[in-house]
Formats: structure tokens, sequence, C-alpha cells
């Protein structure tokens, strides 16, 4: 009769040590996948934070900017064509002019009027542009002076897919993977803070205080 009471408290107690361990375990996962997801995030919190913060303090931060006329000329080529009318094929166009000049692959827009053709290509440290004016037929390209403010600038702005160009998808995959990964951070976080119940009040302090402002100020906005 002993032995077997012996027995059944000596399986309670290894399995509630077996139960122990796998949520020491599974704490320990949350714990880390935390602390190295917010190592990983930190440059990016940094961007998104500070150039938030720019464009919060727009008027600034402008007069670090290079001033509208800020370009330097690259080269100027004689050049005639007929542009095409159609949105479509004037990409087309641009698309090969870059290629042309050595520009190719990179991300770029297009737009024209009765004087000129204006072709953007936007990088985070290089802002290149190649115009094409009618009544001269030349076809100029230019660079615009570097500024850190335009580079924080860029890197918030800056979308991926759609572009139709491989380092562009990269680029758009890469952000999807912090946003993931933010979203996972504040999972994490949640449940560490949920675990520690002498931190619960604070903690429903801390989320009443983001959630009332962020509502508060959508509602006023």
């Amino acid at each position: 009769m002993c032995v077997g009471w012996i027995k059944l408290i000596r399986g309670v107690a290894v399995l509630n040590l077996k139960q122990g361990l796998k949520m020491k375990n599974i704490n320990l996962i949350f714990r880390r996948t935390h602390l190295y997801l917010g190592m990983f995030l930190v440059p990016w919190i940094f961007i998104y934070a500070f150039s938030t913060f720019m464009l919060n303090h727009g008027p600034t931060f402008r007069k670090l900017r290079p001033g509208p006329d800020a370009w330097i000329q690259l080269w100027k080529k004689d050049y005639s064509i007929d542009l095409p009318e159609s949105q479509e094929e004037l990409r087309e166009w641009a698309g090969a002019v870059l290629e042309e000049n050595g520009y190719g692959g990179l991300q770029f827009g297009v737009q024209r009027n009765s004087e000129r053709a204006l072709i953007n290509s936007v990088r985070f440290l290089k802002h290149i542009r190649v115009t094409y004016r009618l009544a001269e037929k030349k076809l100029f390209a230019e660079r615009r002076e570097s500024s850190w403010v335009e580079t924080f600038l860029r890197l918030h702005f800056r979308h991926g897919y759609g572009q139709g160009n491989v380092m562009q998808f990269t680029w758009g995959l890469i952000v999807d993977v912090v946003c993931v990964s933010f979203l996972v951070w504040i999972v994490t976080g949640l449940y560490l803070w949920w675990k520690i119940p002498h931190t619960r009040n604070w903690g429903w302090v801390a989320i009443g205080a983001g959630t009332i402002s962020f509502f508060g100020l959508l509602l006023v906005f």
C-alpha cells in the first residue's frame, strides 16, 4: 500500500517537473525571441522614429536640405525623338534612356509636358534626373547634392513592390519582414509582461495611455 502511494506521489512530482520545465522552455523562447527581435529592429526603429521626428518638425529640418536648384550637371548630349503620348509607352522610353546611359535597373518615374520630359530616379544616397528638352533637342543628366536629411526621408517613404525591379522587390520583402518582426515583438512583449504579475498594473496604465492618446488624436484630428 505504501509502495503504491510512493509511486503515485513520485509520478505526480515527475509530471509537475516536466510541466515546469516545459513552461520554462516556452518562457525562454519568448524571452529570447523578444530580445533578439528588439536588437534586429534597432536600426529600423531609429530610422522610422527619427525620420518621423523630422517630418513633425518640417520647418526646422527644411533649412538643412539643399535648395531646389542644388543640382550638379553630369552630362548633356544631342538627342531627338518624338515622345510617345501614352504613359505606358512613355515609361518604356524612359527605361530605355536610363539603360542606354548606365542607369539601368533603377527605380524611376517619368512625366512630360509641352516643353520637356523628366525622368526621376530617387535612390537613398543619390537622386538622378534626366531631362529631355524638346525645343533644344538635348538630353541632360543631373545629380542632386547629397543630404542626410533627404536620405532619411527617402528611407521613410520608400516602397518596393510594383516597380518591375529585383532590387525594389527585395527592399519590399525586407520591409515586410521588419513589419512582421514588429508584430511578433509586440506579442512577445505582452506575453512577458503578463507573466510578471507585479508589473500588470503599471502595464495596464501604459497600454491605456497609449490607446487613449492614439484614438483621442484620431477623433480630434
